[in-house]
């Protein structure tokens, strides 16, 4: 069998359909007719590298058995932002899996993020038993929440600002940088192809995946500055709203959205999907028992490839000056690009610097090193997951002094969120 893995031309059109139409196969989703929303699709592919692999012995050969696409963004992490390299469209087809096409694309592109400079790469995952062999590991989670709106009632008088109904791409000038504003630990970059998908300024779409069409609000402050936007659309069961897409700058941004989206005249229940670990807004209800948790799931997952940029951009906690600042970390990895024993000092400020001593010791009797491998370095990131559970569960390995003093330096007051899907 001769494989072959190709980085497609954007000006070849005919390599680019057929790259979307096994793509979508792979995620059991109808490949593409139509030629305009075709054509939409290879826009939306500019600043991407688009791999394909090819059986030249295959029934078509011009149709990959194996698709990969990748785009360079920003990562944002405690105290700041590093370069990542974000992984979408991984698939292989049926008839070829087990023969090392996942692996090959994979490596493939963690050694380009590796040599072009970015300190992380970034995935979302249809499988969780799939990427840990490679380095990776989920680094947030996200929720879905329903309300009743028969049984909403706030506590505390309405915001002062107003909430507009409008088309959703009249928000173009104000969304991008209302999201920015907002930014949090796990986000990632929006591109224009993202914006064009959300706001409907083309045909493919984000959201709506056959239901109604996407909607939009937005949140004026009292002085009528635009503090806040959500996306949403009418269910598939009458009556019902899902919201996509809630971004508010506020406190009172994020109330004034939530208490306009359970109020409105018909519906019987309003979910919020992809919503963060902590909801503050729902300490406003009298009866918090309108909420319900529906769903749990990992989100975004990190697979970290330059270990000194990456804590080196990181701010971390300084619990008191008496508490060790420097911290030993023995870091496994099996495919040789981020391992090593590592100093990481951090200063008074939280700032911190990450040297490579060297290679891990094959002795383990260093009661000031704190073992993990890669991939639970990756988890610990953003504060998601606690050093100290990863440890309670006989993955991350040190003395009780050395692994208390890493899980205070990595904790964080809010849990890191992911707010687009890639």
């Amino acid at each position: 069998m001769n494989l072959r893995t190709v980085e497609l031309d954007h000006t070849d059109h005919a390599a680019l359909d057929l790259w979307w139409g096994a793509a979508s196969r792979g995620f059991l989703s109808k490949p593409e007719t139509d030629v305009a929303v075709r054509a939409e699709r290879r826009q939306l592919l500019v600043g991407s590298s688009i791999l394909g692999v090819y059986d030249d012995t295959a029934a078509e050969p011009l149709v990959p058995v194996g698709t990969l696409g990748s785009f360079p963004t920003a990562l944002s992490i405690p105290g700041g932002t590093v370069r990542a390299l974000a992984i979408t469209e991984v698939t292989v087809s049926t008839s070829h899996e087990r023969r090392g096409i996942a692996r090959s694309l994979m490596e493939n592109r963690l050694h380009h993020a590796k040599a072009t400079g970015a300190a992380v790469v970034a995935l979302t995952a249809s499988e969780a038993t799939i990427y840990g062999r490679y380095g990776f590991a989920p680094a947030t989670w996200e929720f879905t929440h329903e309300v009743d709106p028969k049984r909403v009632a706030w506590r505390g008088a309405p915001p002062a600002g107003r909430v507009h109904t409008l088309d959703p791409r009249s928000l173009a000038t104000v969304a991008p940088g209302l999201f920015e504003r907002s930014r949090g630990t796990g986000d990632i970059d929006r591109g224009v192809a993202w914006w064009k998908q959300a706001l409907r300024e083309v045909t493919i779409r984000h959201f709506s995946h056959g239901e109604g069409d996407t909607l939009a609000l937005r949140y004026d402050d009292a002085d009528g500055e635009p503090q806040g936007y959500a996306l949403y659309r009418v269910g598939e069961e009458w009556g019902t709203i899902v919201v996509d897409d809630l971004v508010a700058t506020t406190p009172e941004a994020r109330y004034a959205l939530w208490r306009h989206l359970t109020g409105i005249s018909l519906t019987t229940k309003v979910t919020f999907n992809q919503a963060p670990t902590v909801e503050a807004v729902q300490w406003r209800l009298v009866d918090r028992r309108a909420v319900k948790t529906t769903a749990r799931a990992d989100s975004l997952w990190l697979r970290i490839v330059d270990v000194p940029t990456v804590l080196g951009a990181r701010r971390f906690t300084v619990p008191g000056a008496s508490d060790p600042r420097e911290h030993l970390l023995d870091v496994e990895d099996t495919l040789g690009l981020a391992g090593g024993r590592f100093a990481l000092r951090i200063d008074e400020h939280g700032a911190a610097v990450a040297e490579r001593l060297g290679d891990v010791p094959e002795s383990t009797d260093d009661n000031d090193a704190v073992r993990l491998t890669v991939n639970e370095l990756s988890a610990v990131l953003l504060g998601g997951p606690r050093v100290s559970a990863l440890a309670e569960a006989g993955l991350i390995t040190g003395s009780s002094e050395a692994v208390r003093a890493l899980d205070l330096a990595f904790a964080t007051e809010q849990a890191p969120f992911l707010r687009t899907h890639f």
